[in-house]
């Protein structure tokens, strides 16, 4: 059994392999894209180590709006997106804790840890 997605681990070895080795190299636009690459590659390998708890937070945030049997998350979003602009979820603590919960779980993504930083020259 593996601690984390096979796919996650490759991709943090290649973030890290062109974070510490390649763009300490380089200079100018060329750094600058291979950062951009370095960044897009944790990312993804974030988003991979997440899924479950992006799927789990979503969940919670869509249990709010009926979802008539579907498991399309785009059509449900709207959904709720129509029902919290319609006011139909004014004051509700559960929604709000759960759409809470989904922004808290994307910026982990999103965010670039300073472990992940290039080194300087």
């Amino acid at each position: 059994m593996r601690d984390k997605p096979f796919g996650a681990a490759l991709l943090e070895v290649a973030h890290q392999a062109l974070a510490q080795e390649i763009v300490p190299a380089l200079q100018g636009h060329q750094r600058y894209v291979a950062l951009m690459v370095a960044n897009a590659i944790g990312i993804v390998s974030r988003e991979i180590e997440q899924a479950e708890k992006v799927a789990k937070a979503w969940d919670r945030a869509l249990a709010h709006v009926e979802r008539d049997g579907e498991s399309n998350l785009e059509a449900s979003a709207s959904r709720l997106v129509q029902a919290i602009r319609s006011g139909a979820h004014d004051a509700d603590p559960a929604l709000h804790g759960a759409l809470l919960e989904t922004a808290q779980v994307a910026a982990g993504i999103w965010k670039r840890s300073s472990q992940s930083q290039p080194k300087s020259r």
